[in-house]
């Protein structure tokens, strides 16, 4: 499977995820409280790791024969961006009155950043370092 259609996948499925706890968001239901705190801090676990996943299944598309370490390289430059615009975010909603500022939504996503960097060591293929 080519490395475009892998990340794409990843980045997709994130988005589902994401979708997913949206979704769940909007019932009425009775859970413990773990459940509404998870419900809380999962779409940015999600973001964290969708964002950069799609932008690489497209940088992985545009280079087919892109070594390992360029890859490596993209990716670690689309998790810092994603990161750092994920925290942004959450940092402007302190000025907002609609929107709430937490800090468990920081470390929300700096633990989906690391998921994400794990997923992408577990995808790409070292052996002929190759992203093709």
């Amino acid at each position: 499977m080519k490395l475009s259609t892998r990340y794409g996948l990843a980045g997709v499925g994130a988005l589902g995820a994401l979708s997913l706890v949206h979704w769940y968001r909007t019932l009425q239901y009775e859970a413990p409280e773990i459940v509404f705190y998870l419900m809380g801090v999962l779409p940015n676990v999600a973001a964290a790791i969708a964002i950069p996943f799609v932008m690489l299944s497209i940088w992985a598309d545009q280079k087919p024969a892109a070594i390992y370490q360029a890859a490596r390289r993209s990716f670690v430059i689309l998790t810092l961006v994603a990161g750092v615009g994920l925290i942004a975010w959450e940092f402007m909603q302190q000025s907002s009155r609609s929107l709430f500022f937490d800090y468990h939504d920081i470390a929300a996503t700096i633990f989906g950043l690391v998921v994400a960097w794990l997923l992408f060591v577990l995808l790409t293929p070292r052996a002929n370092a190759t992203a093709a």
